[in-house]
């Protein structure tokens, strides 16, 4: 109980950074939508397996940045983002495949501190947030110019689905003087960690690339993409994203 009070203390002290004013929801209702959607996944990757061209699947890595709005102050700020994506094979005659994408940002580590007397009793409070951004993707991918250019250009749209996480630590120190022994003081504390998730939902987004083809099976890729209505709980996270990367198909 001494644990929830503190927060709750904590959270409505003035000054504290706008996020804190939000309410926090439990992941329970995104593992259930995430439930849907890996079905549809596996549907799709069965599908794209079935009628394959040429091309095996393949598994890449990209690391980039995106520019969005900063959580603590709503500013807009541009943070390193890293992928891993799961591609099908092509299919179609080598014109179409589908990505599985996963991919997050850190947002760093924001600090805050508290201290006064209550009744003669000295509180402090020291909190540390440490947020984070997570997504995954699944695209449907069009390459006008199919398999025969040693360039191939590619669009694609999709849908996604976010987490934005707080991982939280406090330390809480009550110091008081001995009531029967007067110049004695006692110092109580207590500490703890958690994580929240303060915003999830789905989001469409859109994509367009270059893929470089370096040997048979390894690739190099440059995308760019827009991310729509990426937004819950006053949080909007929708906005350009541009990477880098490899791809090596099986």
């Amino acid at each position: 109980m001494a644990q929830i009070e503190s927060i709750d203390r904590w959270r409505q002290k003035p000054g504290r950074n706008l996020i804190n004013s939000f309410s926090i929801e439990r992941a329970v209702s995104a593992n259930r939508c995430g439930i849907g959607m890996c079905s549809a996944i596996m549907l799709l990757c069965w599908a794209t397996t079935c009628f394959a061209g040429g091309s095996g699947p393949g598994i890449g890595i990209k690391v980039g940045a995106q520019t969005l709005d900063s959580p603590s102050d709503f500013d807009k700020t541009t943070r390193a983002r890293f992928e891993l994506e799961l591609a099908s094979p092509k299919f179609g005659n080598d014109y179409f495949d589908v990505a599985l994408t996963f991919g997050g940002s850190s947002f760093g580590s924001f600090h805050d501190e508290y201290a006064g007397f209550d009744d003669g009793v000295l509180i402090e409070e020291f909190y540390t947030d440490r947020y984070s951004l997570f997504d995954l993707r699944l695209a449907g991918r069009l390459y006008p110019l199919g398999d025969s250019s040693w360039l191939q250009p590619y669009v694609g749209a999709g849908i996604g689905y976010f987490w934005f996480f707080d991982s939280w630590e406090y330390e809480y120190y009550e110091t008081y003087e001995d009531p029967y022994v007067p110049g004695v003081f006692y110092t109580y504390n207590e500490t703890g960690d958690g994580r929240d998730t303060l915003a999830h939902g789905f989001f469409p987004f859109v994509t367009a690339g270059l893929t470089v083809p370096v040997e048979s099976n390894f690739e190099l890729q440059f995308e760019v993409q827009y991310h729509y209505d990426k937004q819950d709980s006053g949080f909007d996270f929708g906005g350009p994203v541009y990477m880098f990367g490899c791809l090596f198909r099986f």
